[in-house]
């Protein structure tokens, strides 16, 4: 009963954030960088001559193969969704892409490869397999929608013409005049495009196996079908209105897509790689050449290199983890001439993170601790990794020392003063090791059935276990000073801790609405994420937590907390990263968030960065606009002014603001919303160097968070306020 209720709760918050949640997908949010999500897997390739465009994600990468030993990235191209299919054309002179990614047909100036730009979209109402295009038209296998036909000719603004959306799952199409055909489900249907405003369906192929049509192509009055499973169906279509089988070549399993060159054609296998058809008598393919790759091929394109002089035919085969560039001078002996491999995703799962310095350690379940190089958030770095015998779940670190919640295998205890080289100090055989906090020179373990298990690490190279309280089942805990916490799903107990070898067992949270695995102790307050809401205790009476207020925080069972200054960062799972402002605690805000945060499962806020643990994607580092301003670099900010926080604050209605400048300077001072919506500006122009004070009266404006921001040149910093009424 309890899974079933916990299925309706999750069904009920996510109905309430399709109507709450804003069209943004960020507020006040700006993601700095990655690590452990990889770049995804190649599914589309086109090549025009040396330079190849290929889709690795929801990435375009253009890559030249001049030297193919040594392929070079020259640019790429972020578009809304994974990466489906894609085919250069021509608009008014100039080169374009056209990409179907996800729900979108995406159109790319490339006319200058080494600065492509996103330049129009257009929303499809199901998945985006593959496209095709003519003249100024492109033609889109629509997955569940079928044919879909948009105008290109105004590249900023694709324009839909016409469909035929009564077909099975659109998979892949090619144009052959005044024709278009689309493998779709059990068959491949012909179309007449003589009129793209209203496309007539002529005929229809039935599978030749029963199997899934793939993909098409069309050469010389004959189709080639692509059945995934079973291989190639040859039909002769020089009668549209009357296609006849013609034959069958047997190309293995997983059969997804073939171009010609000549009298051959080349067919992307994906279990057994690249595969040559001479096809010279088109009725009657035969099988001449074969190239195992090392991983499976989803799309390949032909395309000529330059070498020794001498242009050479290439077939560029899109792996799932890498571009390979295939020799095929000779059909029936081809050879590699030159790869580009993908940066995989990193093994495991991320649950949790703990930052310390320039390093960020991740507990990484069944691949153990990763410790990453943070120094500079957009381009982080693995330093090692320690591969525990459990499932690491939460990590503390502590003079060099890493402190692992390994699951079943207990506490293991690791030596980090070496990055590359982590050894094993020792492990400490706690039951159930669910979660991990440090206060001071303790740290304190959800130890499941022994509830809080204290370990003494004055000495962090010798941890002693020093205590524990078995009365009570520990799912999450979180400590900070003389308060230590542990969760038990619906409700929280609070331990005074001040004599760590003896914690005495205090007051609780009450009855938690949906549950909780993860919370925060900060001062005298507690932040527990409980499912879809963030509530607030007020600790000063141990004894008799009290609710001071609470917020709508969006749904997660395995949410946790981190508190930096007057910010409060929830991981919310499917809701990605939320922030509050905790200044008032009977009044939380949500004042940023960032939606697209894949599975965030852990967070550890400093300094304005949030270091989220997101489940398949690794380590993600977010900044707080609200903290840093537009420009986080102090040396800046400190060569042109100084802002200072504005007094009264709290204020009703009225407050001063001062401010110095170094040196003549164009200014403006602005007043925000916490929807960083302008609501006043303050000050405006030129003015010269030497201390300021401007007062802000706030009679209009309701109670609530406010922030005020200089902007000096391309500097600026933000603080915040608080009006009371």
């Amino acid at each position: 009963m309890q899974l079933r209720n916990r299925f309706l709760q999750a069904l009920l918050v996510m109905f309430c954030m399709m109507g709450a949640v804003s069209a943004q997908s960020a507020l006040n949010i700006t993601k700095q960088g990655n690590w452990g999500k990889g770049e995804g897997e190649i599914k589309a390739v086109f090549a025009a001559g040396p330079v190849t465009y290929y889709g690795v994600g929801n990435k375009v990468q253009i890559t030249a193969f001049s030297d193919p030993a040594n392929p070079l990235k020259l640019a790429s191209v972020d578009v809304p969704e994974l990466v489906e299919d894609l085919v250069r054309t021509s608009i008014s002179s100039n080169q374009y892409l056209v990409v179907a990614n996800g729900e979108n047909l995406s159109i790319i100036n490339v006319q200058n490869p080494t600065s492509p730009s996103l330049v129009g979209n257009a929303a499809l109402s199901s998945t985006a397999e593959g496209v095709a295009t003519s003249g100024n038209y492109a033609y889109v296998a629509a997955g569940g929608a079928g044919l879909q036909i948009y105008d290109i000719s105004n590249p900023a603004n694709p324009t839909w013409v016409s469909a035929i959306d009564t077909l099975s799952w659109g998979e892949g199409v090619v144009i052959s005049q005044p024709y278009c055909y689309m493998a779709h489900g059990g068959r491949t249907s012909i179309i007449d495009i003589s009129n793209p405003a209203a496309p007539v369906l002529v005929s229809q192929i039935p599978s030749f196996s029963g199997g899934w049509n793939q993909d098409v192509n069309v050469r010389s009055g004959y189709a080639y079908i692509c059945e995934y499973d079973f291989g190639i169906q040859v039909v002769n279509v020089t009668n549209p209105a009357s296609p006849s089988q013609a034959n069958w070549v047997d190309t293995g399993n997983r059969t997804a897509f073939m171009v010609f060159d000549g009298n051959y054609g080349y067919v992307a296998n994906g279990d057994s790689g690249l595969r040559v058809l001479d096809v010279s008598i088109p009725s009657s393919p035969v099988e001449v050449g074969i190239l195992p790759t090392s991983d499976r091929v989803r799309k390949i394109w032909f395309g000529a290199i330059t070498i020794g002089g001498t242009p050479t035919g290439h077939i560029y085969c899109a792996a799932q983890s890498a571009m390979i560039a295939v020799n095929v001078s000779n059909p029936v002996s081809m050879t590699v001439s030159g790869q580009l491999t993908v940066q995989p995703a990193a093994d495991g799962s991320a649950f949790s993170t703990f930052v310390d310095g320039d390093k960020a350690y991740v507990a990484y379940g069944s691949a153990g601790l990763r410790i990453l190089d943070v120094s500079n958030p957009a381009n982080i770095s693995e330093l090692g990794q320690f591969d525990t015998p459990g499932d690491a779940r939460e990590v503390v670190v502590k003079d060099d020392v890493a402190f692992i919640a390994d699951r079943d295998e207990g506490v293991r205890v690791v030596d980090v003063s070496n990055p590359a080289a982590p050894t094993e100090i020792t492990s400490i055989a706690t039951p159930r090791a669910r979660g991990i906090a440090i206060s001071g020179n303790y740290v304190y373990v959800a130890a499941s059935d022994s509830g809080l298990a204290v370990i003494d690490a004055t000495n962090a190279s010798s941890p002693v276990w020093v205590a524990s309280s078995s009365a009570f089942y520990g799912e999450g805990v979180a400590a900070f000073g003389n308060i230590a916490a542990i969760t038990r799903w619906d409700n929280v107990l609070f331990f005074d801790v001040t004599n760590p070898a003896a914690p005495a067992a205090k007051g609780e949270s009450g009855g938690l609405a949906n549950g909780t695995a993860g919370l925060a102790v900060n001062g005298n307050y507690s932040y527990v994420h409980d499912f879809d809401t963030l509530r607030i205790y007020d600790l000063s009476n141990l004894d008799a937590p009290v609710e001071v207020g609470k917020s709508f925080s969006g749904g997660s069972w395995d949410g946790t907390a981190s508190i930096d200054g007057n910010f409060a960062y929830l991981n919310c799972e499917e809701y990605g990263l939320r922030v509050f402002d905790i200044s008032n605690p009977a009044n939380p805000t949500e004042v940023a968030y960032f939606d697209d945060a894949p599975i965030a499962r852990g967070v550890t806020a400093k300094n304005g960065l949030a270091y989220v643990a997101e489940r398949a994607d690794g380590l993600t580092i977010y900044r707080n606009e609200l903290v840093v301003g537009i420009a986080d670099d102090d040396r800046q900010i400190a060569e042109n002014f100084t802002l200072e926080q504005n007094y009264p604050n709290p204020f009703n209605p009225g407050t001063r603001i001062n401010f110095q400048l170094v040196k003549n300077t164009k200014i403006t001072l602005d007043v925000l919303n916490t929807l960083g919506q302008k609501v006043a500006t303050l000050v405006e122009g030129v003015h010269s160097a030497g201390d300021y004070s401007v007062d802000f009266n706030a009679q209009n404006l309701s109670s609530g968070v406010y922030f005020y921001r200089l902007t000096a040149g391309n500097v600026s910093q933000t603080r915040k306020m608080l009006l009371l009424k």
